[in-house]
């Protein structure tokens, strides 16, 4: 329980406030650098304050657990699959898709190193699709 106790103390120290406005900022940052990738399709709701800390993307054709795989090895730790929203998944007409998560321990370095990455795993996919 000492360390459930702490991670209380840090957040209301912190406030949740101040935890919401770091999240909003590091996001605004995200949505900023991915949408300049021009070979990713990135899954958002057009209304910034609707949307979580979560961005789902897939490099246009190359499969999403390649692109994790790719970035894993570049240190980024990203999500991919259908995330338990296949309905969702069949609507949008595939199958799966990457996720990165922000939150307010991330930093705008975090946001540049998954950039970085893309961008790597792109070149390495482009001569194929």
């Amino acid at each position: 329980m000492y360390g459930l106790g702490s991670a209380i103390d840090y957040i209301e120290n912190l406030g949740y406030d101040r935890i919401q406005e770091i999240e909003k900022e590091i996001l605004k940052y995200a949505r900023e650098e991915l949408l300049k990738l021009d070979f990713l399709t990135l899954y958002l709701t057009p209304n910034e304050e609707n949307h979580s800390g979560v961005i789902s993307f897939n490099i246009n054709g190359v499969h999403p657990h390649d692109t994790a795989s790719i970035l894993d090895s570049k240190n980024v730790c990203i999500r991919s699959g259908n995330h338990c929203a296949q309905p969702l998944m069949r609507y949008l007409g595939i199958d799966s898709t990457c996720r990165a998560s922000f939150y307010f321990y991330n930093t705008k370095e975090d946001v540049d190193r998954l950039v970085s990455a893309l961008k790597e795993a792109y070149e390495m996919f482009k001569k194929y699709i």
